[in-house]
């Protein structure tokens, strides 16, 4: 038997729900950090507390970030990873694993909402280019319009799932792939039987009012992903 499913509680922010999402068993917790689209999204300085001692290692969500900026963010928070939600350009990200060797860069893709066409070569392209760059994780998550407007993540909607398992075997073994996007407690069992991921990310699942977390859909949720064992 290997090692259970992974778990990242994205959107989080305040410490109280960090820490109910590391007693309640989960492996990360994420903060979107400047992302001007996210209801949830903390300043740099708002942010420092949940950075500070974190009781499970924090990832920080950028989206378009300037770089200067992104140094800046990890030179004052040093969050464990930093989680692109926008494609990093590739000599970034060559450039942040040299400079601070010590801190992970993971890179989200966004599918469309289910019903709506993928160009799978141009989506595997453009992992691949992510994973040559050399980021630490790839997070598969869906895009969906809201009000005028694309969001990437947190939007609560998932993509279609028999292409993301088909692009996800088209590039297992080679760095840790997330699956994220419309999880919930009522779905999570299902996604991890049909896709097989690394580790489940997700937001607005397992809260109760937008930024903050609901302790019973919390535990749901990771009851079901600990009662799974990678295949």
């Amino acid at each position: 038997m290997t090692s259970g499913y992974k778990a990242k509680i994205c959107g989080t922010t305040n410490m109280e729900d960090a820490e109910m999402a590391a007693r309640e068993g989960a492996d990360f917790f994420g903060v979107v950090v400047e992302v001007d689209f996210s209801p949830r999204s903390l300043t740099i300085e708002a942010a420092k507390p949940l950075f500070s001692s974190p009781p499970i290692p924090a990832v920080a969500l950028v989206y378009n970030m300037a770089s200067t900026r992104v140094e800046s963010l990890i030179q004052q928070l040093n969050p464990f990873a930093v989680q692109f939600l926008s494609l990093a350009e590739t000599s970034f990200v060559t450039y942040l694993k040299k400079t601070y060797p010590k801190v992970e860069i993971w890179q989200s893709l966004h599918l469309p909402q289910a019903g709506e066409a993928v160009d799978l070569k141009d989506f595997q392209k453009t992992a691949q280019t992510s994973v040559t760059a050399g980021v630490d994780a790839l997070l598969f998550d869906t895009a969906a319009l809201s009000k005028g407007a694309m969001k990437f993540g947190g939007t609560g909607v998932t993509s279609d799932w028999d292409i993301v398992k088909e692009l996800m075997d088209s590039m297992r073994g080679t760095l840790p792939i997330w699956l994220a996007g419309g999880i919930n407690p009522d779905n999570v069992g299902e996604a991890i039987d049909r896709i097989n991921p690394y580790g489940i990310d997700l937001c607005s699942g397992v809260e109760a009012t937008r930024g903050k977390k609901d302790a019973a859909k919390l535990r749901s949720l990771m009851t079901t992903i600990r009662g799974k064992h990678s295949k």
